[in-house]
């Protein structure tokens, strides 16, 4: 493993450690870091791929290109998140490492996304590696990693999202947290400019459904999807009567489907009940991406964010 690589984990792992949040607990990352630490371990070239798409997004940001908090199956690493790839905490959002490890083979694209320039910046970065590394397309690579066994090949991907060159004047050190004050647009449906959250059907369902956390904000991006739509009312439904939401008969499928109102809406949530011995019937692609949704809903947050000293004062 590249040194430089161990010495930017620990030190991502020794500040979050500083500041758990609940539930997340030093004991949590910590067990979860030992899983994915055997993972890598096992192989030669995930480590060479962490490595690279750590190297990309470094560089992304210090050409000054803002980039994603995250996009799909990636988000579900805390290895890719302690390496700087993604800014969403699987720990601390109960993403399963086993999400991730689902998508992690070569026919799933390795996707990142970064503002304009970012395309070109990765294209550099990517020059003179070990990796064998063919530009199939504009901003499409396909890398060969030699260190291991197997001579892995991915796909990756650079997606150049314009959305993301609005943020560099609020995004200093990683995306904001939400606060109440920021919340309180979300409730009151004041979300122009705030991607995914500004459509006049989800600014009603924000006023009716008047979310009391980020978790209730990431919901109802999940099932502002289509497919997936038509479930709103009976979401609503049990927000507004949380005493009617039922058990499924197991402690630990409730707990795990709380947060949802004691709906299966995510894939990471099936894949947690299986764990535990529940059973599934709902097919895995007709289920939201959690991990995904958490980082869109992270950048509708930042773009509200620099309003909430003007909602602070009411």
């Amino acid at each position: 493993m590249n040194k430089q690589l161990l010495a930017k984990i620990n030190r991502a792992l020794e500040a979050n450690k500083a500041k758990c949040m609940a539930p997340v607990t030093k004991e949590a990352l910590q067990a979860r870091l030992t899983e994915e630490l055997n993972w890598a371990d096992a192989d030669p070239d995930r480590w060479a791929c962490i490595k690279l798409l750590s190297d990309v997004m470094e560089k992304v940001r210090s050409a000054g290109i803002v980039t994603s908090p995250g996009f799909g199956f990636l988000t579900s690493s805390l290895l890719l998140y302690l390496a700087g790839v993604t800014r969403v905490n699987p720990v601390e959002w109960d993403l399963p490492f086993s999400r991730f490890l689902r998508s992690f083979r070569p026919d799933n694209d390795l996707v990142l996304e970064t503002g304009t320039g970012g395309i070109a910046v990765a294209k550099n970065v990517l020059q003179n590696r070990d990796e064998i590394i063919t530009e199939a397309e504009p901003g499409v690579f396909q890398i060969t990693f030699m260190n291991g066994d197997m001579n892995d090949s991915f796909k990756l991907r650079i997606i150049e999202y314009a959305a993301l060159d609005h943020f560099p004047d609020t995004i200093k050190n990683g995306w904001h947290r939400l606060d109440e004050a920021t919340l309180r647009h979300f409730g009151r449906g004041t979300t122009d400019g705030a991607i995914w959250f500004e459509s006049d059907k989800m600014r009603e369902w924000l006023t009716d459904f008047d979310p009391e956390s980020m978790s209730d904000l990431v919901l109802l991006n999940a099932i502002y999807w289509p497919g997936r739509i038509q479930l709103f009312p009976e979401f609503l439904r049990r927000k507004l009567n949380p005493d009617e939401i039922p058990s499924v008969g197991n402690g630990a499928a409730d707990r795990i489907l709380r947060d949802t109102y004691g709906i299966l809406l995510y894939q990471e949530q099936a894949l947690m009940l299986q764990e535990a011995g529940y059973p599934v019937d709902t097919p895995f692609k007709d289920l939201a991406l959690k991990g995904h949704f958490v980082a869109r809903t992270m950048m509708a947050v930042e773009a509200i964010w620099p309003r909430r000293m003007k909602t602070a004062l009411r």
